[in-house]
């Protein structure tokens, strides 16, 4: 089982958008997903247009006053289902991250997922803190969202500074999936020459190829309660970028062999 944690230093660069949308366009390629909220402010069980806190979830795993079983959303796609923070008083979130972090809950729950899911998408919290640390802790991958913007550029060495230290001390085999370029306009020139850093200045592979604009569409998918791809019968065409980012994420998850690229071209007819 891959689990990918999408984590950002900065807060507001889309986590919870790319993890909800991202999550159901690996469900739709046909791979059973799930979608874990860490993030305390309760955003992805918002999209989804549950009232605050509606649900229980990991915060009640945490105290053992719900099972495992109990707490999973399933969703309209039969591949996909979410698990939600769940009820965490917002005058007791310290003690739920500080429980959440240094206990064993987070990574039982994690390996009893493994024989019913493929992959499993992790929504982090903003920051460098013990909920985001912890979740690179127990990751096999992450993905790191960058707001075209220059103050979201100069926060991606303390990330990388972070992910490197839980590789030394904890997590050897975690991986960094790349960086995807958030809340892209292309009419801001600040936008254009964060873009054109990342894709200068960084090494060869690390930009995904993925862009996610900003647009209305998403905060309208948000009033709605629903991923972008389940808006409409027919998926407004913003949505495909998610499919195109799934498959980004899968080709790295799963890169093609030597051997198989050895192979002949087959003819189309």
């Amino acid at each position: 089982m891959y689990v990918i944690a999408v984590a950002s230093q900065k807060g507001g660069v889309g986590k919870t958008t790319i993890s909800l949308n991202l999550g159901l366009a690996l469900a739709r390629a046909g791979h059973r997903a799930l979608i874990l909220e860490l993030d305390a402010q309760g955003s992805l069980g918002l999209s989804l247009g549950l009232a605050d806190r509606a649900r229980p979830g990991v915060a009640e795993l945490l105290t053992g006053a719900e099972r495992l079983e109990a707490v999973l959303l399933r969703t309209r796609d039969p591949q996909l289902q979410v698990l939600t923070v769940g009820r965490v008083d917002p005058t007791t979130v310290s003690g739920f991250e500080e429980a959440l972090a240094r206990g064993p809950v987070l990574p039982s729950v994690i390996a009893r997922l493994a024989p019913d899911f493929e992959l499993v998408v992790m929504d982090c919290p903003a920051g460098l803190g013990k909920v985001t640390t912890r979740a690179l802790e127990i990751a096999t991958h992450v993905l790191l969202p960058l707001q075209a913007e220059p103050l979201a550029l100069r926060s991606v060495g303390q990330m990388l500074a972070l992910i490197d230290r839980v590789r030394a001390e904890k997590n050897p085999r975690l991986s960094v999936l790349g960086m995807v370029l958030s809340m892209f306009d292309r009419q801001a020139s600040a936008s254009l020459e964060v873009a054109e850093t990342l894709w200068t200045k960084f090494p060869d592979g690390i930009i995904l190829d993925t862009v996610v604009p900003r647009d209305e569409a998403f905060l309208e998918a948000s009033l709605r309660g629903a991923p972008l791809l389940l808006m409409q019968k027919r998926p407004p065409p913003l949505a495909r970028i998610f499919d195109q980012l799934a498959n980004d994420v899968l080709v790295r998850l799963e890169p093609a062999s030597a051997e198989d690229d050895d192979d002949p071209i087959p003819l189309l007819v």
